[in-house]
């Protein structure tokens, strides 16, 4: 159990984080329809990318805040997320943001600023493949909102930004 459960975040943070979730499956529609439309193997019951991770509080917050509508799994394998049933994911409408982007070729600038980071699921592209600019979808942008997001809700609430909420603990929470 949590010893002090995080509290929902205000109205205004709560919309924000809204605001780019929404932004982000728009853009990942976007991506899907004009780059692979039919190509990804990604859809329900595929839980290969399903594995344990952490989350910010914010979005721990906002999914604990989300659990009167969720049914987590209380079983799950060593390494696989806790709140899949199934191979479905329990909170599937609540997800954090990088579940979102799982299956997907993901890009990221490295800390040198010259270098393109690239991973993408091995079930939907080839080790080899090489992409184009315009296949993949490129985070730092949205990972900046979401940090900011994550800081105004740790300052607001007196919690560390740099903690990181294992999805287990959570899963025995909700």
């Amino acid at each position: 159990m949590l010893r002090h459960p995080l509290p929902p975040p205000d109205r205004t943070t709560t919309l924000r984080y809204r605001q780019l979730v929404d932004e982000l499956d728009a853009a990942i529609q976007l991506l899907i329809d004009n780059c692979f439309p039919g190509r990804l193997r990604c859809g329900p019951g595929c839980s290969s990318c399903c594995t344990r991770f952490s989350v910010l509080p914010l979005e721990a917050a906002l999914m604990f805040a989300a659990r009167p509508s969720c049914t987590p799994a209380r079983v799950a394998g060593k390494d696989r997320c806790r709140l899949l049933s199934g191979d479905r994911c329990s909170i599937y409408s609540h997800r954090p943001i990088i579940c979102r982007t799982q299956g997907l070729p993901i890009a990221y600038v490295h800390e040198d600023g010259t270098t393109l980071e690239v991973s993408a699921c091995p079930l939907n592209f080839a080790e080899d493949h090489q992409f184009i600019h315009e296949e993949l979808l490129f985070l730092d942008h949205y990972n900046d909102r979401l940090a900011e997001l994550n800081r105004r809700y740790c300052r607001t609430n007196g919690i560390e930004p740099q903690l990181r909420i294992p999805i287990e603990l959570l899963a025995r929470n909700l």
